[in-house]
């Protein structure tokens, strides 16, 4: 019969975590936190859903703490602010033909920021590109 005050020597001692649960997940330097950065894929996905009327909020919320994925929603998110102006502004016949032209040039802009997101790079669109890094959105 063995003593519940004393312990048994001859097996490990148990350090809280199986073997089997893979590496841990990294730590930062300056605040302690574990870090998990999403896959590629997401990230890829994320930065085409970014110029997506609509949900070009989503990636700006769920993944605003990657850099790529940031820098295509913020894209995404003033390009979509424009075309609503836009779409606003389409009412007024006068305006009509300006307006048109504007938002053929915002969703021609999208669609290079499709294809540049689809294939993972993050080239600045022109214009655009410039006027979402001076702003502080």
């Amino acid at each position: 019969m063995t003593d519940p005050f004393f312990k048994d020597e001859s097996k490990p001692p148990d350090t809280g975590t199986p073997s089997n649960m893979g590496p841990e997940p990294i730590r930062s330097e300056e605040n302690n936190k574990f870090e998990s950065e999403p896959p590629a894929d997401d990230r890829r996905m994320a930065s085409i859903m970014a110029y997506l009327p609509f949900l070009c909020f989503v990636p700006l919320i769920s993944m605003s703490d990657n850099k790529d994925v940031r820098f295509h929603a913020r894209q995404g998110v003033f390009l979509f602010i424009i075309e609503m102006i836009a779409v606003l502004f389409l009412i007024d016949a006068v305006s009509d033909l300006f307006f048109k032209g504007v938002l053929i040039i915002a969703i021609s802009f999208s669609v290079a920021g499709l294809i540049f997101a689809f294939q993972g790079k993050t080239q600045k669109l022109p214009v655009v590109g410039d006027l979402v890094e001076k702003s502080k959105f």
